[in-house]
């Protein structure tokens, strides 16, 4: 077996089970007592000194349970509970149905791509 083809099969197997859990929509096992921000601490900073963290809204508001709904990115009918007006498109400034609140809003901090 030639050296390159080795080096291809090891490299494969290393970096099998990465691709496939991120290909996975499902998120890797955790245990019950264990919190988001253990292994998403930027994540649940950045979410805490925004609006959404400050009223309390935890991470399972948005991305489900780990077991049953989990979305690593939620649409907009995870929104729908308080922000009706603006996932229907009524609301100023929401003229259309959004495909997905990313498209104008930044992750964890969710305020407008423009910075406002």
């Amino acid at each position: 077996m030639g050296m390159k083809r080795l080096i291809t099969i090891l490299l494969v197997l290393i970096f099998l089970p990465v691709i496939s859990m991120a290909a996975s929509k499902k998120h890797p096992p955790v245990q019950v007592e264990q919190a988001c921000s253990e292994c998403h601490e930027a994540e649940a900073v950045t979410w805490q000194e925004h609006k959404h963290g400050l009223m309390g809204v935890g991470c399972v508001v948005c991305h489900g349970d780990l077991e049953k709904n989990f979305l690593k990115r939620p649409g907009p009918e995870r929104c729908t509970g308080c922000h009706a007006e603006q996932v229907s498109g009524r609301a100023a400034g929401h003229k259309t149905k959004p495909k997905s609140c990313w498209t104008c809003h930044n992750g964890h901090t969710l305020l407008t791509n423009q910075g406002r």
